[in-house]
């Protein structure tokens, strides 16, 4: 469960919040705190007061995989398959393992057929497919999503939510403007 005590950061504050394990989005009007809240989540930042507590532990104790609302700013690496393949490459991962579980998480998500591309030759959508299927191959507790459906046609972001799920993640954050499926939902 993620628990939320006393919450404050600017001018977003949070007197008490329960988040249960599953898919979540995050909905609200611009400006109202959706992405502070992801990254405070995410351990990105820290509260001015307050606390945030993933299964007990602070954000900045688990394992968390964080995609922006534009992915193009942070990919580091040319190739899809080097920026899928990052994370577990940096944790010292077989080459073997690196491999499978890069094309695994590739297939789960449809874009198989982009391992070989370059990162900057891919439209909006892609690289942020390319994003999210980055921050999922190393099995976060928590994966954190701020608004990727804006480059999204409705059925692929239903298609990239049923992915998530696949993968076991324990807990999604999806800010989100859009309804495209279910899931359970927190308004800021």
């Amino acid at each position: 469960m993620i628990e939320i005590e006393q919450l404050c950061i600017r001018s977003l504050c949070i007197e008490s919040l329960s988040i249960p394990e599953g898919l979540t989005f995050i909905r609200g009007k611009n400006g109202c705190g959706k992405t502070t809240f992801l990254e405070l989540a995410a351990g990105l930042r820290l509260p001015e007061s307050g606390s945030i507590r993933i299964d007990g532990k602070l954000p900045r104790e688990i394992h968390a995989g964080y995609v922006s609302e534009f992915p193009s700013r942070s990919l580091l690496f040319s190739r899809v398959s080097d920026e899928i393949s990052s994370s577990l490459r940096f944790a010292g991962l077989p080459e073997e393992d690196i491999r499978r579980k890069t094309a695994k998480t590739a297939e789960v998500f449809g874009i198989t057929h982009l391992l070989s591309r370059d990162c900057r030759t891919l439209s909006g959508g892609e690289k942020v497919l390319t994003a999210v299927a980055a921050a999922a191959v190393g099995c976060p507790k928590l994966i954190v999503l701020d608004e990727p459906d804006s480059h999204f046609d409705t059925d692929t972001a239903k298609e990239t939510a049923e992915a998530l799920l696949e993968c076991k993640i324990p807990y999604i954050l999806w800010a989100s403007h859009k309804n495209f499926c279910r899931g359970y939902e927190v308004r800021l």
